[in-house]
């Protein structure tokens, strides 16, 4: 018998990194996404980013997604339903936006605004609660030590169930993939019950889900009801209506913005006569600048040339006198005066004392080829006069002229615009206006898409009351035990071992303490060899999803898987500590069939259910046997060296070329 297909409780469409300089897109289908590439390219990014966007406390960046990215949207579907998911990069307890819509349509809706953790309640509640809500699974407490009567209650949060469904590089693996926390192992435990229908108050809790979920869509109606109401009253279009107004507009804006346009266009070709006015303007506005410039230097050298005149005036001055005083000293008779400066009695031959005997000739001498030199300065200044005068009565001539010209081209550019003036502006008002309108239009959109949003609220309540109701009867009908579960388990993971072709498969169950594979009658975390460890964590996490694609159960029918290969293979010298390489030799973990055998049985579980679930792997490279095969998975391939258009350097593909901000603007945003 074919088996039904059902809803995957959780599909992953797209992931978008919203950057400054652009955006970083990743898209994915249903059933297997393959993401792989070379070391420090952002390809384990792809898989905490959207751990983040699930409700992840913090996310792990490094400097591209740092410097490049702003904030991130995930696009995914619950239980059929579709939603994009908005979350600061760097402001982990901001409230996490949640929109009824896709990436591509956001603005067109409201978001509803959850709390990314139980330390406070947000608007609109907490995010786990809505995670779990819109993926039917029911919410319930249970106790923090289950074997004391008397413990406080804990909810089981959607974290809880995501520790099964992604299993990061660090956990793959390692001897304790859920660590050693005593009280997160057992309320793990608790959420793998709760995953696989087996709590002992699974009846009474869905009975109580059920009929929050009754009086949920009771005030759901209600607010609905309103909300039609206030929409009529007020006469608001429908969607479509709205949606055509909107387009109306637009195209009306386009059609005006084109009649603008075409106006310019007439402006500019009308004018193409007036090109000999405005050479001419131009070529006077050159001249007048060229003589403003002249007369400017011509100032300068005339202030040079005053400044030295007065020099050789002083000069002449000094030496004259000088003259006058050598040629008389010689003749004066000695006798007794005042001094004119300080009123005491002085001798005249006392003057001789501090003159230097100098010849009176030579300083006649030198004083007239300094009056010589005097006079063809005087000659340079009354030269220098006139051409400044002359640059005047050019500059005065010139500026008349400019003047006549400016004011005919202001003329003749007046008739010609005029004309146009009026037009224009009606038509720039109008456009104005239709904007402003389609501003209303977008806005009231929204609010009847919010109404939208309210009426699918309610389908999916219905939704979830009606798989609350059949799983409640189920469970009184035939309820799963643990045990029944964990043979299913272990017989999906002998399944999967023995297809890889790990030696001595036997002694394979799960162990009722821990919920962990035990290999060879072997407790998970007493296995010495890194590699059987890496391929038993793997298979049971894809047994885990098997289960929940086969059976009704509260698990997403989602994984994310991180490094496959770990110990298979060559094993990096980084994971040595972790592993006995010798027990691996032992094992054949060095054996490149067990990693092609890998991406054999994904191929395969995709084959048979290729709309029941999703996984996305990454990984540092794929098996060459199966390039060929896997290529319709592959969603990214990241390289340093990139070869081809299918390949990027990286998930921040444009980090090479990044240089800075563009603007101070861009970076305050």
């Amino acid at each position: 018998m074919a088996l039904k297909i059902k809803i995957p409780k959780l599909i992953v469409n797209q992931l978008t990194l919203v950057g400054h300089r652009k955006n970083y897109d990743v898209f994915f289908k249903k059933g297997l996404n393959i993401v792989y590439g070379d070391s420090d390219t952002g390809k384990s990014s792809v898989l905490s980013l959207i751990d983040y966007l699930l409700g992840a406390s913090k996310v792990p960046l490094y400097d591209e997604i740092e410097i490049a990215g702003k904030y991130c949207l995930l696009e995914l579907e619950l239980s059929g339903e579709l939603f994009t998911i908005k979350r600061d990069l760097f402001e982990s307890n901001k409230d996490i936006e949640v929109y009824r819509s896709n990436i591509e349509n956001l603005e067109d809706s409201f978001p509803k605004f959850y709390s990314p953790n139980y330390k406070r309640e947000g608007i609109d509640g907490y995010f786990s609660e809505f995670l779990l809500a819109n993926m039917n699974i029911p919410i319930t407490k249970i106790k923090q030590s289950p074997s004391k009567e008397d413990s406080k209650m804990s909810s089981l949060s959607f974290r809880d169930i995501n520790k099964f469904i992604y299993l990061d590089q660090d956990q793959v693996g390692t001897k304790r993939i859920f660590g050693d926390n005593y009280f997160r192992i057992s309320k793990l435990k608790e959420g793998f019950k709760h995953m696989h229908n087996v709590l002992d108050s699974q009846i009474s809790e869905l009975d109580n889900a059920i009929s929050e979920k009754v009086n949920e869509r009771k005030e759901l109606n209600k607010k609905n009801l309103s909300v039609s109401s206030f929409l009529n009253e007020t006469k608001v279009y429908s969607l479509d209506q709205l949606n055509r107004k909107k387009e109306e507009k637009e195209d009306e804006v386009f059609s005006i913005n084109q009649k603008i346009k075409s106006i310019d266009e007439d402006i500019i070709s009308n004018s193409q006569g007036m090109n000999s006015l405005r050479e001419d303007v131009n070529s006077y506005e050159n001249k007048l600048k060229y003589l403003y410039e002249e007369k400017s230097t011509k100032q300068e050298e005339l202030k040079q040339n005053v400044s030295l005149r007065n020099e050789y005036n002083n000069d002449i001055k000094k030496m004259i006198a000088t003259v006058e005083v050598l040629e008389k000293l010689p003749n004066l008779i000695d006798r007794k005066t005042e001094c004119p400066v300080c009123e005491q009695e002085m001798n005249l031959s006392s003057l001789k004392k501090g003159l230097v005997e100098t010849d009176p000739k030579i300083i006649k001498s030198e004083l007239n080829g300094i009056k010589r030199r005097k006079k063809d300065l005087d000659k340079i200044y009354s030269q220098l006069i006139d051409k400044i005068d002359s640059n005047k009565v050019l500059i005065d001539n010139h500026k008349i002229e400019l003047d006549e010209l400016r004011l005919q081209f202001d003329r003749q550019t007046k008739d010609i615009v005029t004309p146009y003036i009026s037009q224009r502006d009606s038509l720039t008002n109008r456009a104005g206006e239709i904007r402003s309108d389609i501003k209303n239009l977008k806005y009231f959109y929204k609010i009847r898409n919010q109404q939208s949003t309210i009426e699918s609220e309610i389908v999916t309540l219905d939704k979830i009351i009606t798989n609350f109701s059949e799983d409640l009867k189920f469970l009184k009908d035939s309820a799963p035990t643990l045990d029944r579960v964990f043979i299913k388990l272990r017989d999906s993971l002998i399944g999967f071992l023995n297809f890889i072709g790990m030696k001595n498969v036997h002694g394979v169950t799960i162990s009722d303490k821990s919920y962990l594979p035990m290999i060879r009658n072997k407790n998970y975390e007493e296995i010495t060899s890194g590699g059987v460890r890496t391929l038993t964590s793997i298979g049971y996490f894809i047994s885990l999803l098997e289960y929940a694609i086969h059976n009704s159960v509260n698990y997403p029918s989602f994984l994310m898987i991180d490094t496959i290969a770990k110990y298979i293979g060559k094993t990096k010298s980084e994971y040595d500590l972790g592993t006995n390489l010798n027990d691996d030799l032992i094992e054949g973990m060095n054996d490149s069939t067990k990693y092609e055998n890998i991406y054999r049985y994904l191929l395969n579980l995709n084959n048979q259910n290729p709309e029941n679930f999703q996984m996305i792997i990454v990984d540092n490279d794929i098996p060459t046997n199966l390039e060929s095969k896997l290529k319709p998975f592959i969603v990214k391939h990241f390289s340093t060296n990139p070869i081809d258009e299918d390949t990027e350097i990286g998930f921040i593909n444009d980090a090479n070329n990044f240089t800075g901000f563009d603007s101070q603007e861009e970076l305050e945003l």
